[in-house]
């Protein structure tokens, strides 16, 4: 889940930031929710401290009762993690040094009138290339804490004998000493993941091609058959790009 929090006061560019968010997030098909204030509120103190999942605030420095400047020093005391990232909008050119001066960790500034819808597609982009970047599947087992980059699982198949998971990589198979159910909600909020079977979960943005007819899903360099009936037509069409199909 990608939060999206804006804080404007201006109708006008308010819209076009929700005009933006949608047009982005219907792109990438993920799970999103936006948040518009258009004046501080302490209560939005208190959303903002319950939010799961990563967030992106776009802050206007002019908001009257408190500046977005103020505000986002707010949130960065309240949530100490790289899994929030701002933008700073304005109307004025000259405001950019007192963004900076802040030292907000913001990840860009933005004019008003400078290209502004271009501009925040670019930043939303280079937001969801670092949020997927820092994804990792984390546990511990036998003493040791063992992180794999999503981006680096093909599928996790259940062991057909032992009790005991197996999470394939291009160049690795892990071991994972737990159940499809437990890692199925760990990885539910994530788009690139697809339960294919009831003892298997795939990485849709890792598989090369599909053979329905076999049936077996393809990846790199290994393959899984792990694919129910039920679960074909889903599959196909939420892989529905490019050359996929035999």
């Amino acid at each position: 889940m990608i939060n999206f929090i804006i804080y404007e006061d201006e109708e006008y560019f308010a819209n076009i930031y929700e005009n933006s968010i949608h047009k982005f997030m219907g792109n990438n098909n993920d799970r999103y929710k936006t948040y518009i204030f258009k004046k501080y509120s302490p209560n939005i103190l208190n959303i903002i401290k319950n939010l799961n999942g990563q967030n992106i605030f776009i802050f206007d420095i002019e908001v009257k009762g408190k500046s977005g400047l103020d505000f986002a020093r707010e949130v960065r005391k309240l949530r100490k993690t790289m899994n929030d990232q701002i933008i700073i909008v304005t109307a004025h050119q000259d405001l950019i040094q007192n963004a900076f001066h802040n030292k907000l960790l913001m990840l860009d500034f933005i004019s008003k009138f400078d290209d502004l819808e271009y501009r925040l597609m670019t930043c939303f982009q280079e937001i969801y290339e670092i949020f997927n970047a820092n994804k990792f599947l984390s546990f511990k087992q036998d003493g040791e804490i063992i992180r794999i980059p999503y981006n680096d699982i093909l599928f996790i198949e259940k062991n057909k004998t032992e009790d005991y998971l197996e999470i394939e990589t291009a160049s690795d198979t892990i071991i994972y000493k737990s159940n499809i159910a437990k890692l199925e909600k760990i990885l539910s909020d994530d788009i690139r993941f697809f339960k294919t079977h009831r003892s298997c979960i795939v990485n849709i943005f890792r598989i090369t091609k599909l053979n329905s007819s076999i049936p077996i899903i393809y990846f790199e360099n290994k393959s899984t058959s792990c694919w129910s009936r039920d679960k074909r037509k889903a599959l196909e069409e939420r892989c529905m790009v490019g050359d996929l199909y035999v």
